[in-house]
């Protein structure tokens, strides 16, 4: 009898020969499909097969085998395959100073702030709207086109950039879910692999082998 095939999954290594800690995330040829997300530091993307499609705030970039770009830290965005064939790639993060969103206006901010506050993933978009001072509709319309998210997948990002700090500083995996807001480990862990194709104890492993 077969067993079910094993998921792809990305692979997930830490460089500190030059200085500061440069993470890296490499995947390869397969149909790629990541949420819309962000980044701590500008991610420079290298395709090394296949095509890909960027989605951005501003519109969508074809890449092919061979493009090299760099998606700004805080600017969400989403790659997906063009066809079956998929893409392989390696991504490096740059180290930056703030994991917040950069560049993004008055009112995403204020209502990024109420989301960072809240205890839980149970994203109330009324108090949140309520908290801004604005309709919940011209709330979610205004920060959709503010930042390319709607508010309850930033909300689970923000939360796994919580998670991701607790596991460099190699907290279980058990406790950077509770702390950041998810409902229990399995909730971060299907988050994770969804975000960046990989588990958060594959995170933590890669810190850990890097120290």
């Amino acid at each position: 009898m077969h067993g079910r095939p094993a998921l792809a999954r990305t692979a997930f290594a830490v460089d500190r020969e030059t200085g500061a800690p440069v993470e890296s995330i490499a995947g390869g040829r397969h149909a790629w499909r990541f949420r819309p997300h962000f980044h701590a530091g500008d991610e420079v993307v290298r395709v090394l097969a296949g095509r890909a499609r960027l989605r951005l705030p501003e519109g969508c970039r074809d890449v092919a085998a061979g493009d090299t770009l760099v998606v700004p830290a805080g600017v969400v965005h989403r790659f997906e395959p063009i066809d079956r064939q998929g893409w392989a790639f390696v991504s490096h993060f740059v180290p930056a100073p703030r994991a917040s969103a950069r560049g993004i206006a008055t009112l995403a901010t204020r209502a990024t702030a109420l989301l960072a506050e809240r205890p839980s993933l149970r994203t109330n978009v009324a108090a949140i709207a309520q908290g801004c001072a604005v309709s919940e509709g011209h709330l979610s319309r205004t920060f959709r086109r503010e930042t390319g998210s709607n508010l309850h997948n930033f909300h689970v990002l923000l939360a796994l950039q919580q998670a991701k700090a607790l596991l460099r500083r190699q907290a279980s995996v058990v406790e950077a879910a509770l702390v950041a807001g998810f409902y229990d480990q399995a909730h971060l862990n299907r988050e994770f692999v969804r975000t960046y194709g990989m588990t958060p104890a594959a995170f933590r492993d890669g810190w850990a082998a890097a120290a």
